[in-house]
């Protein structure tokens, strides 16, 4: 997420008309707009693989995978989002084809220049979502994964997964979800994931998109 686009202020319903003209993604947050950051080719082998990972696990079921381009909205928390992969079930989402509001599943793809705000804002405005169950935060460059996982009373529980060996099942509205890592992070070069990371990191310093 870079800065905020100029404009004294949005509703959901011009952002909407607006966004519909752009040919980058903005997201959206208490009626400002801001440009999303370009992900680079490691992010997007990642987001790849959990989408596939998660696709094979919902086919057959009312359930549906969206990646990257589809909308998230969280009318508590007055804004829109683009997750980098996510799950819902509800037959409402199945009718809307503008933006999705019952995520039941969200992965993000952390970076350096946008983990701060995943981890933040982002994330305190998912968890105002109320079919939202897990959150999964995944590393770039080591083969580790964070999923918080909300608890019958409303409370978050962090359980990791660490290692190409390992594997992570989150439980969501009664569905197992299972991430092995070795095939989420295949075919990702964790030196060129550093590299990348590195590179990203000196162009937010800088002010400049890597």
């Amino acid at each position: 997420m870079s800065a905020v686009l100029s404009r004294a202020h949005f509703t959901f319903e011009d952002y909407l008309a607006w966004e519909e003209t752009q040919t980058e993604r903005n997201e959206y947050i208490g009626g400002e707009v801001f440009a999303m950051a370009g992900g680079g080719t490691v992010h997007n082998t990642l987001s790849g693989n959990a989408y596939i990972a998660l696709r094979s696990q919902t086919r057959g079921t009312p359930c549906r995978v969206y990646m990257a381009d589809v909308k998230l909205q969280v009318e508590a928390a007055d804004a829109s989002f683009y997750p980098d992969v996510f799950v819902t079930c509800s037959a409402a989402d199945a009718g809307r084809r503008t933006v999705q509001q019952d995520a039941l599943l969200i992965v993000e793809v952390l970076s350096p220049s946008t983990e701060g705000h995943d981890r933040g804002d982002k994330f305190a405005a998912y968890r105002l979502l109320p079919s939202l169950q897990t959150v999964l935060f995944v590393a770039q460059n080591q083969p580790h994964v964070e999923a918080f996982s909300r608890n019958a009373d409303g409370s978050w529980t962090l359980h990791e997964a660490s290692g190409l060996e390992a594997q992570l099942t989150c439980i969501a509205a009664g569905r197992s979800f299972i991430f092995s890592l070795a095939d989420l992070y295949a075919g990702v070069d964790f030196a060129a994931a550093t590299a990348e990371a590195t590179a990203e990191t000196a162009a937010a310093s800088s002010g400049t998109s890597a």
